[in-house]
């Protein structure tokens, strides 16, 4: 009768840094230290911990690839008795995908023991969909079945997509032998992640009946924020560790196994060292996870500090006007980068009243932060005057925005003198339908809310308040703004956005949005705008990802082109309409190919 086998592995949720050698290096090497001090069989990092997540067209450089190597290299000398899994790229044989272009790169996990790289595992399934694009720039693994030998114990390795398809490398890894899988991960955050990567998880493991560590990494680059959350749970998919979001974190998980199968692969050899023999095995308490409008603030707080300290700011500014949006926007940045390191500015124009700059006053002192006041009143009404008499064009829409336009040069001007970091405030409600204003609250170098839905922000915002107020309620509460008079209907902001949610979001057809969400007129109006907006969002500043499909690399359509959205005729041919209805983008022709209901399901 074989003897339990447990196996100690250490887990090393570390920060997320794109091209950061040096300080990925010291990370990696403190992981590295700190497992072999707890006597670890094994640590398992984030997929691409040595280079960072997402790296795009970083990786056709020559030098990058090289300062690659070269950094593994250093980590591999440092290695010892604990085997190392760390994500990096690496170099291979020219290969083709389903197009022309040869590509000669890989996402890899290096395994690292005794001073040197034992092997290499590279992701197989390569995610072209959503916010990723790997196919792109990497070639795919060929190696699915690869197993390696750990003492007694046959270790699978698999990354990130790799392990979603339900047929891939997991389930080929485990007939080969596998008696654990372990999977680094890149998984950026949105809105319902971490239930439905445990669900993920989970089914792996049942699947293959074997335990499944998963590793995630944590931080921000540019759009996107890796939330950790990583995961270990038994072979009947039972959690038996789960990580916090957001921060970094280590720990030792023992893992008891299940008994050695018959392998059908060579297994790579790491070492043949028989395992120790643990009496009192290691089992941490999972974290609880963070309420769903807590998770989003975090998402908010961390991609707005990272944004900040990535491109070499320690100070921001914010120009609030008494509205919701300015106010969270500056409540999201002291609490990314602390009260001292912002500025607020406020601008009286236009149709400022008396009351919202005593709000706009308000939300600084809550905060604890300075407030500048600079009168544009004069300023305005000179620049309109000057434009009005050698155009004789502005009505009351652009004296509007052209108060705000001359509020963003204020702005800028402010951020310039102190080489402060500009804070937009638009949302993702108004960048949707276009009634944000290109110079004017998409003004500056990053939109924490732009992928806030504008009912969201008020329901993120109460949340925080329950730790302290930052946002008086009654800001809160606040409609759209007096200086939001343009051409844009005033409309049921609630109903913009169910309609945006299942639209954008969901991309469900017009026709499948129930009719109590909206009239099918609204529906159509929504639709349309979305479409119309495309080169408004195009010159907006980028902002936090929170959503399942945010503008950007998740939504792919033409500045210039003429199709809009609009409801299946009825009567059409059924040739001519699919069963699920137009699809968002298309033909004008009414031919439009079926379009998907649901998120992929990895990453």
């Amino acid at each position: 009768m074989n003897a339990e086998v447990v196996l100690r592995v250490a887990i090393a949720q570390i920060e997320n840094r794109v091209g950061d050698f040096a300080a990925n290096v010291a990370s990696i090497g403190d992981a590295m230290t700190w497992a072999e001090a707890e006597g670890a069989d094994v640590l398992v990092l984030p997929e691409l911990a040595l280079t960072g997540y997402p790296l795009d067209d970083l990786v056709t450089h020559a030098g990058f690839l090289a300062d690659a190597d070269a950094a593994l290299a250093e980590l591999a000398a440092m290695s010892g008795m604990t085997a190392v899994v760390a994500g990096t790229v690496r170099r291979v044989p020219l290969q083709r995908h389903d197009d022309t272009q040869t590509r000669d790169r890989t996402v890899t996990a290096a395994v690292l023991h005794d001073g040197e790289v034992r092997g290499y595992y590279d992701k197989v399934l390569l995610p072209t969909y959503s916010v990723f694009d790997e196919q792109r720039v990497f070639a795919a693994g060929t190696d699915p079945d690869r197993v390696w030998r750990l003492g007694d114990v046959i270790v699978g390795i698999a990354i990130c997509e790799d392990a979603w398809s339900g047929d891939g490398p997991p389930e080929s890894q485990s007939t080969a032998g596998a008696q654990v899988l372990l999977l680094p991960n890149a998984s950026p955050f949105d809105r319902g992640k971490d239930q439905r990567r445990l669900g993920l998880v989970r089914q792996v493991a049942r699947r293959n009946g074997l335990p499944v560590v998963y590793v995630n990494s944590y931080g921000g680059v540019d759009d996107l924020v890796f939330d950790g959350g990583s995961l270990v749970v038994d072979g009947a998919g039972e959690l038996c560790y789960r990580a916090p979001q957001f921060v970094a974190d280590h720990a030792i998980v023992d893992l008891v196994l299940p008994a050695a199968r018959r392998t059908t692969a060579s297994a790579m050899t790491v070492h043949t060292r028989p395992l120790p023999h643990r009496a009192s095995p290691a089992t941490p308490e999972p974290s609880e996870p963070a309420d769903p409008l807590e998770q989003i603030w975090q998402a908010l707080v961390v991609g707005t500090r990272d944004y900040a300290r990535r491109n070499g700011f320690t100070e921001a500014v914010v120009g609030v006007n008494g509205g919701t949006e300015s106010a969270v926007t500056a409540a999201v940045a002291v609490d990314a980068l602390g009260a001292p390191n912002v500025l607020c500015v406020v601008s009286p124009a236009g149709r400022t009243s008396a009351s919202d700059l005593d709000d706009a006053r308000m939300v600084a002192k809550l905060l604890g932060v300075r407030l500048v006041e600079i009168d544009l009143v004069g300023v305005v009404d000179e620049l309109a005057s000057a434009v009005g008499r050698n155009l004789d064009m502005l009505d009351d829409r652009g004296d509007e925005r052209l108060a705000l336009r001359t509020r963003a040069a204020a702005l800028w001007a402010v951020a310039d003198e102190g080489d402060r970091l500009l804070l937009a405030t638009g949302n993702k409600t108004e960048l949707s339908v276009g009634s944000a204003v290109q110079g004017g609250d998409l003004v500056g170098h990053f939109a924490p809310l732009a992928d806030c839905p504008k009912t969201l922000i008020a329901r993120v915002a109460a949340h925080r308040n329950r730790r302290r107020t930052v946002v008086p309620e009654h800001i809160l509460d606040k409609a759209v703004t007096a200086e939001r008079a343009d051409s844009v209907p005033m409309h049921d902001w609630a109903m913009v956005d169910d309609v945006l949610e299942r639209y954008v979001e969901r991309m469900q057809p017009l026709e499948e949005i129930p009719a109590h969400v909206a009239a099918r007129d609204d529906i159509e109006w929504v639709a349309r705008q979305v479409m119309d907006a495309e080169l408004l969002r195009r010159l907006a500043p980028t902002g936090v990802r929170i959503t399942g499909r945010a503008f950007g690399k998740d939504r792919r359509v033409p500045i210039a082109q003429a199709w809009r959205p609009r409801f299946a005729v009825r009567n059409e041919e059924p040739s001519v309409v699919s069963e699920t209805g137009p699809a968002e983008e298309g033909p004008a022709t009414g031919t439009e190919a079926p379009v998907a209901h649901e998120q992929p399901r990895g990453q």
